[in-house]
């Protein structure tokens, strides 16, 4: 018993992360849950990998979010490919701002890589975390723990790759490939360059959860908006990508100064989580309510019921972290 309750919070980042990734977003219903189960390996296992390192290595959120991008260029760039093939999954994603010269599109690059780091490692690392309540900065894992984990993210990577050659004949070329695994060591390089800090540098007050909530959740609305907005409108692709960027300098930036003044806590985590999940869950829910999911396959009330009540269950983590945060 005490061995899972250990564990607990490894397991719950493990499920969470697939759950995110892809279920809140809308490319899965409730019907397809079972996918979780296929999909953990890969995600799962990844994000549980970037914060067992992270946190077993003394650091905190530039690491994981450096070894987050690490892992969005391995994954887009070699498992799927998605950053380089014209038609992935039958979906065009390159044709808006595609550069010849570059092989592949910044506005996809820009919108898949974030919402991997953003979204796949970070907010649900933020939920377990929160969950975890003393133990959040701790290592969840022992050595067996790291060992099967490790060995369940390399099957997930193959089983992904595999796929996507089964789906696909697209094969990206040497130089592709090549300045990707620079870009993969570089943000690997990075994420153990940056010097954790300790403590507060301000003696003024954080803003309250809600506030942060209500920024995050706007900020992500934005992002996942540039792109539909610019392209109805006619603009040129570079418009979207300047506009998801200026999205992403802001949110950093606030983060960055808030988590510097001496109130912010493990609540102000939960609530940057919680701005993020509702956005994915109301992009995925727009998704259902015009009658399908992100990849084309129909959907009706009960995916619809399904959506709102994943989202739910997830919001109920939050609050039990938050709750458990007030109280430790």
């Amino acid at each position: 018993m005490q061995t899972l309750t250990r564990i607990a919070p490894a397991v719950l980042l493990a499920v969470l992360a697939p759950i995110g990734a892809e279920f809140l977003l809308g490319d899965f219903t409730i019907r397809n849950l079972p996918v979780v189960l296929v999909l953990l390996p890969l995600y799962g296992c990844g994000a549980l990998l970037i914060r067992e390192i992270a946190r077993r290595t003394g650091r905190g959120w530039p690491t994981i979010l450096l070894l987050g991008t690490a892992y969005s260029f391995f994954e887009e760039g070699f498992l799927t490919q998605s950053l380089f093939n014209p038609n992935y999954v039958g979906q065009r994603l390159l044709d808006y701002g595609y550069l010849p010269a570059l092989g592949t599109s910044l506005n996809w690059s820009a919108f898949v890589l974030s919402i991997h780091v953003v979204w796949s490692i970070a907010t649900p690392i933020l939920i377990a975390e929160g969950v975890a309540s003393d133990r959040r900065t701790r290592p969840w894992l022992g050595a067996p723990g790291l060992v099967i984990t490790s060995v369940l993210f390399v099957l997930g990577c193959a089983a992904t790759a595999r796929f996507s050659l089964s789906s696909s004949p697209f094969v990206a070329s040497r130089s592709q490939f090549a300045v990707v695994a620079v870009l993969v060591l570089l943000a690997i390089a990075a994420a153990f360059s940056v010097e954790p800090r300790v403590g507060s540098s301000s003696n003024r007050p954080a803003p309250r959860p809600l506030w942060v909530f209500l920024v995050t959740l706007a900020l992500s609305v934005a992002f996942m908006m540039a792109e539909p907005v610019a392209r109805d409108r006619g603009m040129h692709p570079v418009i979207s990508v300047l506009a998801r960027l200026a999205c992403e300098a802001i949110a950093a930036g606030s983060i960055v100064s808030w988590s510097r003044r001496r109130t912010w806590g493990p609540r102000h985590f939960l609530a940057i989580s919680a701005g993020t999940t509702l956005t994915y869950a109301l992009f995925g829910l727009l998704a259902f309510l015009q009658g399908h999911t992100n990849l084309g396959v129909p959907t009706d009330r009960i995916d619809i019921a399904g959506q709102v009540a994943l989202t739910l269950g997830i919001f109920l983590l939050i609050w039990f972290g938050a709750r458990r945060s007030r109280a430790a």
